[in-house]
């Protein structure tokens, strides 16, 4: 039988979860990887731009900070803590370099995309630290870890492991 929608019922319990630590970590490197295609763009453009004997220095050495963000974007995809904050600082530090080099904002557009990626950022840090402390909460409780151990739970004796 059909149940009436409307009738008044048991309540739901709907529990938002504010702190999923997959879609932080996942943001995070995402937003690293497209810091690291922006700033390959603005190295080339600014080449161009300039001219190559001109802008041959400045260009390599914006491809090494481009080459930087996307090896500490890989970092925040591997759950790295350290690479999520040292990404997240140069973040902020080319955030500050920008206006100081500006001479102000770039435009209101502009200044909150950058707050929108310094908060995913932020939220990557974040959700890197919460995802390391349940793994220790996980080892620490005695349940048996997957990746190094048997089926069963137990360590393999190596000394009865035959090669076929």
């Amino acid at each position: 039988m059909k149940r009436n929608p409307y009738e008044a019922g048991e309540p739901t319990s709907v529990a938002l979860e504010t702190g999923n630590q997959q879609s932080g970590i996942h943001n995070g490197w995402v937003v690293g990887a497209i810091s690291a295609g922006l700033l390959l763009l603005g190295a080339v453009i600014q080449l161009v731009g300039q001219g190559a004997d001109a802008g041959l220095p400045t260009f390599a050495g914006a491809c090494m900070l481009a080459l930087i963000c996307a090896g500490l974007a890989y970092g925040v995809y591997r759950k790295s803590r350290i690479a999520a904050v040292v990404l997240f600082v140069l973040f902020l530090a080319l955030w500050v370099a920008s206006i100081i080099t500006l001479g102000g904002f770039a435009g209101v557009l502009v200044e909150m995309i950058r707050l929108l990626f310094a908060v995913m950022l932020y939220q990557a840090i974040r959700a890197c630290f919460d995802w390391h402390r349940s793994e220790q909460q996980t080892r620490s409780s005695g349940s048996p870890d997957w990746r190094h151990r048997g089926s069963a739970g137990e360590t393999p004796n190596p000394s009865k492991i035959t090669q076929v």
